[in-house]
């Protein structure tokens, strides 16, 4: 791949399900329904893309945010690009959607992130 996507690399549906395992199954923390938001940022690069949706769960009164990303090197092979990852981070430090991403950006999360 040479380029990061121009438009967001997954669907709402693949979003929500990946909410739904990560929360559901591996957290273990959220029993009721997650409600996922409209495109809240998003940031790009030559090398990299950005976008970031945000996720609550009323009945915990929790709030996460959803960062998609497309381009960047693989934390595997870093000879080869990603084409698309997607990492989800609760927002305890009550940061605004464009300020998350910023620190998000400089921390490369797409070397733990969920990526193909």
């Amino acid at each position: 791949m040479d380029r990061p996507s121009e438009t967001c690399p997954y669907s709402v549906a693949e979003i929500e399900e990946y909410l739904f395992d990560w929360l559901h199954e591996e957290l273990l923390l959220v029993q009721g329904p997650v409600s996922l938001s409209g495109l809240r940022a998003q940031k790009c690069d030559v090398d990299r893309r950005y976008w970031v949706f945000e996720a609550i769960a009323v009945d915990l009164q929790r709030q996460w945010f959803v960062i998609v990303g497309s381009g960047g090197k693989s934390h595997f092979a870093p000879h080869h690009r990603m084409k698309r990852w997607v990492y989800a981070e609760t927002n305890d430090d009550d940061l605004s959607p464009e300020a998350f991403l910023d620190r998000i950006y400089h921390e490369q999360p797409e070397a733990y992130a969920g990526s193909q």
